[in-house]
């Protein structure tokens, strides 16, 4: 008599949603500054689709030879929540005991208004008449965002 080959059991076909796109996390919290420098900060705490909460801190800054935005983010979710902000206020504590010297600061602010009045100074001055655009049409003053509320232009 031939030996008998099992069949491996067969799975039930389950149905997915792959054709469907994910649905974006929903921003219950979001917060961002501008850093001194080329830099911006910002904080959102979103919730999963499946209800669990997350963090994810961003820093952005711009290249500037392209003018590309680069992006950093981290995800904290909420099981970690306890021990990071444990982490952060530790850091903090350790940070105001130990603050940068005041040499080092007074270098930092020099250096950060330099860089100001420089900026400035680029912006002020017109730009050469090859750049200047020919067209008489002025922007809107404003866009209005998808939410209802008014960005400046």
């Amino acid at each position: 008599m031939p030996p008998r080959t099992l069949a491996a059991p067969r799975r039930p076909v389950r149905k997915t949603d792959k054709d469907k796109p994910k649905q974006e996390p929903k921003i219950l919290f979001q917060q961002f500054f501008k850093s001194v420098g080329p830099r911006t900060y910002a904080a959102q705490l979103k919730e999963a689709g499946n209800g669990n909460h997350f963090l994810v801190l961003t820093e952005g800054k711009r290249d500037e030879k392209t003018g590309d935005l680069r992006k950093s983010c981290v995800f904290v979710y909420s099981e970690d929540f306890v021990p990071l902000f444990r982490l952060l206020q530790d850091t903090a504590r350790f940070i105001k005991a130990n603050p940068v010297a005041p040499e080092v600061k007074a270098k930092r602010d020099r250096f950060w208004a330099k860089q100001a009045n420089a900026q400035r100074r680029a912006s002020a001055s017109p730009p050469p008449p090859s750049a200047q655009p020919t067209s008489t049409i002025k922007p809107p003053a404003r866009v209005v965002a998808a939410a209802g509320a008014a960005v400046p232009a």
